[in-house]
């Protein structure tokens, strides 16, 4: 497989202009679906699938330094460790507790782990590819993929965006093994995958707990004495400390300026009403409470707007959030709203290089249907295909001097980055 970022004319309906883009020249076989159509799955079976957590047996392996050689015996123990791990049937990072105290100073060293030990697996992965050692293969991309599976699962959007890495990592070798002479076809194998690959759903759900679990000091039920408000604002002053990366203006001197300001005190507390505290209750918090919980409110309906489009199709979502509407004026806990756009990328990167390889192993069913030839379009093509999870349209193809050329379309914003502009030129092996 050759790989090569470079500037070329891409041609779109009505638009003509020279683009950034990830080029990747496949040379593939002819090939026939597999019969049964299931003898190749990219996922442990059910009945491949032990007892156990999966990530206490992860970091078992970590526990051996040599598990980035795959040829070492150490390694090939270590990885074999992995495998068995990908088989265990109850992921648990057993983190919800410390999530629920700590909020967003909870540590993460597990993650990082994860990327290493994806590093050992893809090499394995590799040798087994390039030495044509297919069901060997098979068995190391269930461990990747697997892996991946798993580190989405932490509920934290961090781990999602590793699990997504990981899922990336997988995609090179696994190209890598489509071009070896003899290679069966994975196209049911691809459309088998869960789409979403990567769920975001509980690493959404820990977002929304992380900054409220920071404000558990912040009463709706009971006035606060100045003495437990000045407390917390120096608290929340080290928190936007932390988030930002910079010294914050005081808190304090921040909720007073808004205090003195009638209009905007009196807009707080009919939010607050609004939100649910009874006005009874509210009227005997003192106006610095009432700024806080105000602010609180603020934050989750800023987050929550993102957050709802979340679950929609990827080209859906991301138009959503695009026409999300910032506030003039930032509210106080706005720099916590995570950068919902580029996660919604990252997981539209690995859908839509899923869906491409399917599209490329429903090309050699084609040729293998029709004595090597390629078919002049996609609607040749008699399997189901993917729609772009970008555009939720289909992809761009066509045939040029006997080359296919398969192309995604970037999302919006990302027309001048190579790894979002996958051109795939497809060379039918005679």
């Amino acid at each position: 497989m050759l790989v090569t970022m470079l500037w070329c004319a891409v041609s779109l309906p009505q638009l003509t202009q020279e683009r950034p883009e990830t080029l990747i020249r496949l040379t593939v076989d002819p090939m026939l679906a597999p019969q049964p159509a299931l003898r190749y799955l990219l996922l442990p079976e059910l009945r491949e699938l032990t007892p156990g957590n999966p990530i206490a047996n992860y970091l078992k392996c970590l526990l051996d330094q040599d598990f980035t050689r795959p040829d070492s015996t150490l390694g090939r123990n270590a990885l074999k460790q992995a495998d068995r791990a990908a088989r265990m049937d109850k992921p648990d990072w057993q983190i919800l507790p410390k999530l629920k105290t700590d909020g967003i100073s909870l540590l993460l060293p597990d993650l990082q782990k994860m990327r290493e030990l994806a590093g050992g697996l893809l090499e394995r992965f590799r040798q087994e590819a390039t030495a044509r050692r297919f069901d060997d293969a098979i068995v190391s991309a269930k461990t990747l993929f697997a892996l991946a599976r798993h580190t989405g699962e932490h509920p934290t959007l961090i781990g999602d965006l590793v699990g997504l890495a990981i899922a990336q990592i997988a995609i090179s070798p696994l190209e890598e093994m489509l071009q070896q002479p003899g290679c069966p076809n994975l196209y049911w194998a691809l459309t088998n995958l869960p789409s979403p690959f990567i769920s975001l759903e509980k690493g959404l759900e820990g977002e929304r707990m992380m900054i409220l679990t920071e404000l558990r000091d912040l009463d709706d039920k009971t006035p606060m004495t100045p003495a437990q408000i000045r407390k917390l604002s120096t608290y929340i002053d080290r928190l936007l400390e932390f988030e930002e990366g910079k010294s914050h203006p005081k808190v304090g001197r921040w909720i007073e300026e808004r205090i003195r300001d009638e209009s905007y005190l009196a807009g707080a507390r009919r939010r607050v009403v609004d939100y649910g505290v009874p006005a009874e209750r509210l009227a005997l918090f003192p106006a610095a409470q009432v700024i806080l919980l105000d602010e609180k409110r603020t934050y989750q309906v800023e987050l929550d707007e993102a957050v709802k489009v979340m679950n929609l199709p990827t080209w859906e979502a991301l138009k959503n959030l695009g026409a999300i509407q910032l506030p003039r004026k930032p509210s106080l806990f706005s720099g916590f709203v995570p950068p919902l756009y580029k996660v919604m990328h990252a997981q539209g990167r690995i859908n839509q290089r899923i869906a491409l390889l399917r599209h490329v192993e429903a090309i050699r069913i084609f040729a293998a249907e029709h004595k090597g030839q390629l078919p002049k379009s996609l609607a040749d093509i008699d399997v189901p295909l993917p729609i772009d999870p970008f555009t939720g349209k289909h992809f761009r193809y066509e045939v040029k001097e006997g080359v296919a050329h398969l192309r995604g379309t970037p999302p919006a914003g990302g027309e001048d980055n190579p790894a979002l502009n996958i051109h795939y030129e497809i060379v039918m092996r005679k």
